[in-house]
């Protein structure tokens, strides 16, 4: 009997022991400096902008509300836009991630949108205060490519440019916005007076 409960208490010990292995290697899993590109836009953001006549649709002024959020142990940014001023106002219009492929060495990026619409884009990192995606911008089954360029006004702003290229391999802009990161009761509710 002495030597069941033995037995029985070593197991047990053993088992806490390989248990408690991935969860120190994973503690211990360093994640990637480049993924400080992803960290410096969480949070929420607001931002006002101008979606410019395409045949998709007429231009159009827009407040959005982003947010940004770091999951998976910090590897991954997620993020949603909801639209507080624009022509689908109240309307959730975008949802995406983020991170660094180290294999690839590049930051990918997928934005899906509103209509089923998708943006495949990749970037190598910051350069100065610009950050420039390049891809696709699939809607429907047309794949167009886009340039999305982000250009950090500070600390707390930036404004974005995104360019898509048409079947007639012209360039045009697509929308433009400028963003500034505000507090989380601000972000929730934005100043009447930009309404």
């Amino acid at each position: 009997m002495k030597k069941m409960l033995i037995l029985a208490v070593t197991l047990f010990a053993l088992s806490a022991l390989a248990q408690d292995k991935p969860v120190k290697a994973a503690e211990e899993q360093k994640l990637p400096q480049q993924l400080s590109v992803e960290k410096w836009f969480v949070g929420g953001w607001i931002c006002e902008g101008t979606q410019h006549a395409s045949r998709i649709g007429p231009g159009a002024k827009f407040t959005d509300r982003f947010s940004f959020n770091m999951t998976l142990r910090g590897s991954w940014l997620i993020y949603q836009i909801d639209q507080l001023k624009g022509p689908v106002k109240g309307k959730q219009t975008l949802i995406g991630s983020s991170t660094w492929d180290a294999n690839a060495k590049v930051h990918v990026r997928r934005d899906m949108n509103i209509g089923g619409s998708r943006v495949d884009v990749t970037s190598p990192g910051w350069d100065g205060d610009k950050l420039i995606y390049t891809g696709y911008m699939i809607i429907g089954a047309e794949k167009l490519p886009v340039k999305h360029t982000l250009t950090k006004k500070g600390d707390a702003a930036y404004d974005a440019y995104l360019e898509v290229t048409g079947a007639d391999g012209k360039p045009a802009m697509w929308e433009e916005e400028s963003c500034k990161k505000v507090s989380s009761a601000r972000a929730m509710t934005p100043n009447p007076s930009t309404m």
